[in-house]
C-alpha cells in the first residue's frame, strides 16, 4: 500500500512540477518589450547619439524616423511629442538641454510605444 501511495504522490508532484514549469514559460514569454517597443528604443538611441555628437545630419534622419514611426502607428502621440521636443531643442542649438531631455526620457521609459 505504501509503495502505491508513494508512486501516486511522486506522480502528482511530477505533474505539479510540469505545470509550474509550463506556467513560468508562459509568463516569461509574455514579459519584456515588444518588437515595436524595441524599435522605438533604437530610434531613441539613434537620436541620443546624434544629439550627443551634435550631428545635424543624423538629427534630421532621426527626426524623419520618428515621424515615420508615428505616422505608421508604432509610436504614441505622447512619445512622439516628447521626442520631437528633444529634436527641436537640438535644432535650436541647445544640444546640452536636448541631451539631458533624451537621457531623462530613456531613464523614465526604457521601452515605450
Amino acid at each position: 500500500m505504501k509503495s502505491s501511495l508513494r508512486t501516486l504522490t511522486e506522480g502528482g508532484l511530477a505533474v505539479i512540477r510540469r505545470h509550474a514549469i509550463i506556467l513560468c514559460l508562459i509568463v516569461l514569454a509574455g514579459c519584456g518589450p515588444s518588437a515595436e517597443e524595441r524599435e522605438n528604443r533604437k530610434a531613441l538611441e539613434f537620436l541620443l547619439t546624434a544629439v550627443s555628437l551634435k550631428n545635424k545630419k543624423e538629427l534630421e534622419k532621426d527626426a524623419r524616423r520618428i515621424e515615420e514611426r508615428h505616422a505608421a502607428g508604432n509610436l504614441s502621440d505622447e512619445s512622439h511629442k516628447e521626442l520631437i521636443a528633444i529634436v527641436e531643442k537640438a535644432r535650436a542649438g541647445d544640444w546640452g538641454e536636448a541631451e539631458r531631455m533624451a537621457y531623462e526620457f530613456r531613464e523614465a521609459r526604457p521601452f515605450f510605444k
